[in-house]
């Protein structure tokens, strides 16, 4: 299946083209950021959209479209009324030419190119409570940290089968995500010229726009997988399965709709081979948020917690900051 039908068919990717139509909509500045709380409002604006203004967006345009798509990003409760809207049969056609014309735009060229290991920066985001950290910008050792998740992990489960084995109809929330939130976890994201690193602004759940960047180094000739698209994440699922059903259960119903067997990668399973992962843009537009269904395990998947283009790094071996903090 070509982009042009993957990318309507997610929820980020429906958001941002969705973007795209309603800031070349000649209305747009008016009513600002806000979208039509009606399906028939919705194909109003996106039918007027005339793609060709499209290509004269500029990358920054285009970046700040989806970054308002990241940020609504959510998959520990069920779908807002805009999502409600956009997953309709013809809303998504109207959003087909749309979605070919900002992929076929040359600043979206890149959006399916792998890691940039020439170019990856650390950032550090403002806590709006603490302030910045004293320490500096840093590489931390991952790989006992991945241990510690694991193990925390297979004990959160084994607690959430317990509720449900005393309450089979409870619904709880819980823990969302499937990214190794390990301790000594870095994520890099790549800068692009005029703009910044990505991971400024690109980030899902963001709490601040203030941030410290990192330049970082990358030396040796670390392991990357590449995740470009679903079955790139099915694959790595089905590798390195980890079964979550109970913990995951309420939240990813949620997000989904479905009731499934659902799998996280075993994150400590796969830094046996593999170095860092790296989410590509397109990759991003196309997989979160959906339940992916595994060829080799009988059960589900989600992608939650990814921000677009970062590179997670499961070991730290081949990362070392450099240079000084760029503010």
């Amino acid at each position: 299946m070509d982009s042009v039908a993957l990318v309507p068919g997610s929820p980020r990717g429906r958001r941002f083209c969705a973007n795209v139509g309603h800031a070349c909509h000649a209305d747009a500045h008016s009513s600002g950021r806000h979208w039509p709380q009606s399906t028939e409002h919705a194909l109003e604006v996106l039918d007027a959209v005339d793609v060709r203004a499209i290509a004269e967006m500029s990358e920054l345009e285009i970046l700040h479209c989806l970054a308002y798509a990241v940020d609504f990003a959510r998959y520990w409760e069920p779908p807002d009324e805009e999502d409600l809207i956009f997953v309709r049969p013809e809303v998504i056609a109207a959003l087909r030419p749309i979605t070919r014309a900002v992929l076929d735009s040359p600043h979206t060229a890149w959006w399916t190119e792998p890691v940039d290991l020439l170019n990856q920066h650390l950032v550090e985001k403002r806590n709006p409570i603490y302030g910045w950290s004293d320490l500096p910008l840093r590489i931390y050792r991952t790989e006992d940290g991945l241990e510690q998740w694991r193990a925390e992990a297979l004990d959160y489960e084994r607690r959430f089968l317990e509720y449900q084995i005393e309450d089979p109809d409870r619904h709880i929330g819980g823990e969302w995500w499937s990214t190794p939130f390990a301790n000594g976890t870095t994520e890099t994201t790549r800068a692009r010229d005029g703009i910044g690193a990505l991971g400024v602004f690109l980030e899902e759940d963001s709490s601040s726009n203030e941030a410290r960047v990192q330049p970082v180094r990358t030396y040796g000739a670390p392991r990357i997988y590449e995740i470009t698209g679903p079955r790139d994440w099915a694959n790595l699922v089905d590798t390195y399965p980890l079964p979550v059903p109970a913990s995951r259960r309420s939240v990813w119903y949620d997000t989904t709709g479905e009731y499934r067997d659902w799998f996280i990668p075993d994150w400590v399973s796969m830094a046996a081979d593999y170095d860092a992962v790296h989410l590509t843009m397109m990759a991003y537009l196309t997989t979160p948020g959906i339940a992916i269904p595994l060829s080799r395990n009988a059960g589900a998947t989600v992608l939650a917690g990814w921000d677009p283009d970062a590179t997670v790094w499961l070991r730290s071996n081949n990362i070392t900051v450099d240079g000084d903090p760029m503010g």
